[in-house]
């Protein structure tokens, strides 16, 4: 299984864009109002520099897994203890992933069909992909749907221009402060964050160096611009108030366009290329937790058959999820914010980053 730079460039813009585009901008503008897009600004840094750390970390060792070099740095008790928040956290985010188009699927066009049936059908095809493709496939189908997302996403902006009002974004700062500002960024910056998860994907890009980290720097930065981009559209379609009440605030705004009395219906095409964005980054976390749990027991070779304990796991979990259905706020706020980005995204890749530069300085001070 081998993948490109540019297919990893993007597996990380379908990955950061298709999900965000939808979840993260309700939290910000509640918080943040008008000066949501401040936020933004905010948070890509935050994502960029996470991302910076993790793909700096992984070029350090680029023929191994974050469950592999973790062991060659920590030592294998120490190394495989630490990775174990990353495995709980790529379990509880398929679940999320799934609830969310549940949901969203439910209140589009499904109204009626059990959760089930729409959970079982996204599993079934991503188990299929992934076990007979693994992250190759995952790759291919990137690299091709990729461009029609951006395509997709610059016809929205440029055929919603009309709807948009300056004034909308006034005034800047006085009505929110550092404050707010500040705590509005966090949920962004945790799902831009999501990219230190590719640490488990540098031993299979072709030729892991540079370049690799180009394209994940890239793909972070370029999500950035069109997250901004998004959030900013929405705030000058609706205004903040509106935009901070609504669930899924840029799909509301996509249903607006209207031109010429036969461009219309927009949101079909948002919600399949959508779906399509939810497929893969579901496929990518299933491979990594999968690939992750073979390693971490120490039997690499029997990936797939942890796969198959792996989907049906994640069928129970999101059932759970569905059944308990307790607020997003409170997944969001109260354990993605306060443990995952701590912790997952920002202490242990810089603890591993700063163990494996000290290792490596002795290692050259010995040999001279």
């Amino acid at each position: 299984m081998k993948i490109t730079n540019r297919q990893l460039f993007w597996m990380i813009m379908m990955m950061e864009i298709g999900i965000n585009l939808l979840i993260s901008m309700t939290a910000t503008i509640l918080y943040a109002k008008q000066d949501a897009w401040i936020s933004y600004i905010l948070a890509s840094t935050g994502g960029l520099t996470i991302t910076f750390i993790a793909a700096s970390l992984s070029s350090r060792h680029p023929r191994q897994t974050l469950i592999e070099f973790s062991v060659s740095i920590l030592g294998k008790w120490a190394g495989k203890l630490i990775v174990i928040p990353f495995l709980l956290q790529w379990f509880w985010v398929m679940s999320l992933i799934l609830r969310d188009e549940f949901l969203f699927i439910r209140l589009s066009v499904l109204y009626k069909t059990p959760s089930w049936v729409v959970i079982g059908t996204m599993i079934g095809v991503v188990f299929y992909t992934v076990y007979h493709g693994g992250i190759e496939a995952v790759g291919k189908v990137s690299e091709l749907w990729g461009p029609i997302l951006m395509l997709i996403l610059a016809l929205t902006f440029g055929l919603t221009f009309n709807n948009l009002s300056w004034q909308m974004l006034l005034p800047v700062y006085a009505d929110t402060g550092p404050g707010p500002i500040l705590e509005a960024a966090l949920a962004p910056t945790s799902l831009l964050g999501e990219a230190v998860s590719l640490m488990m994907l540098f031993p299979f890009v072709e030729h892991p160096g540079k370049g690799t980290r180009k394209a994940l720097l890239l793909g972070v930065a370029i999500s950035s611009f069109l997250l901004l981009l998004g959030v900013v559209w929405v705030v000058m379609t609706f205004g903040p108030a509106v935009s901070g009440r609504l669930q899924f605030p840029f799909f509301e705004m996509v249903k607006l366009v209207y031109l010429m009395e036969f461009i219309q219906n927009m949101d079909i095409f948002v919600m399949a290329v959508w779906l399509v964005c939810i497929f893969v980054k579901l496929s990518i976390y299933m491979f990594i937790t999968s690939y992750g749990v073979a390693q971490w027991i120490g039997k690499t070779g029997i990936w797939k058959q942890t796969l198959g304990y792996v989907a049906p796991l994640t069928f129970i979990l999101t059932m759970v999820v569905i059944i308990m259905n307790p607020p997003a706020g409170l997944l969001l706020k109260g354990i993605w914010i306060r443990y995952v980005l701590p912790v997952n995204m920002v202490a242990i890749p810089l603890f591993l980053w700063m163990v494996s530069v000290v290792k490596g300085r002795r290692k050259k001070s010995r040999r001279a």
